[in-house]
């Protein structure tokens, strides 16, 4: 692997995880730095641009007192500027109730590098499973 792959493979991880911090944080400006401007999404938030997608974070996110998104099982295909990754990713979300959802998704992401490095050009969320846990008080 040439030092220029690495770094990509490097650049790329850092990417989903900053998105992961983002949505964690609400940072919507940190999730938007992610994507292409004109990205597509599809995905629980919307199906359409990125725009919609993080117009409809807000309001998602006011569902819960907390997210924690963690990606795993990461692969990744790099064609010169271009690139395709498929990413595990398990997220809590912890109601005001106490309990917590969790869901399991994976993030089939298409990229491409430019002035200011790897963005999302096309994300399609699939989601895997849910689990709901109740809190034990309750």
């Amino acid at each position: 692997m040439t030092e220029q792959e690495i770094d990509d493979r490097t650049s790329i991880r850092e990417l989903l995880l900053r998105y992961a911090r983002g949505v964690d944080a609400r940072d919507l400006p940190a999730v938007a730095s992610c994507f292409a401007p004109d990205a597509r999404y599809h995905g629980a938030l919307a199906s359409g641009t990125i725009a919609d997608a993080l117009a409809a974070l807000p309001g998602a996110m006011q569902r819960y007192t907390a997210t924690r998104h963690a990606i795993t099982a990461h692969s990744l295909e790099i064609t010169g500027d271009t690139a395709t990754s498929i990413a595990d990713c398990t997220a809590q979300h912890w109601l005001p109730t106490g309990g917590c959802r969790t869901v399991g998704v994976r993030y089939h992401d298409e990229l491409v590098r430019g002035a200011d490095g790897w963005r999302i050009t096309r994300r399609n969320v699939e989601q895997l499973w849910t689990r709901s846990q109740e809190d034990d008080d309750g």
